[in-house]
């Protein structure tokens, strides 16, 4: 599924917000960012716990992401060859945020 459908489906989400970051659409849960599409990677850029985007990185799904040389330790850059998967993701980001939220 592409980005723009999946990013549809999850804003019909209670308390999921479009916003942006770095001059970019967004989407965030309470205020809490969650998914964007990184159009100089074409990549999408999900926030998830640091284990998770280890595992991401280790099965080769998932790209660091150091856009400013300092790793972000919740944020992975998933390919767009992956986009088939790019709502699974964004769901997961999703429960990462109302998880932090509580």
């Amino acid at each position: 599924m592409s980005y723009d459908q999946a990013i549809h489906h999850i804003m019909q989400e209670d308390g999921v917000e479009a916003s942006t970051m770095m001059k970019t659409p967004c989407v965030r849960y309470r205020g809490e960012f969650m998914a964007m599409m990184f159009e100089k990677e074409d990549a999408l850029i999900i926030k998830v716990a640091p284990e998770r985007v280890n595992e991401l990185i280790a099965e080769g799904k998932g790209m660091e992401f150091n856009f400013t040389k300092k790793r972000f330790k919740e944020w992975v850059l998933i390919p767009l060859e992956f986009e088939d998967d790019y709502e699974s993701y964004i769901h997961e980001s999703l429960a990462y945020a109302k998880k932090k939220k509580k």
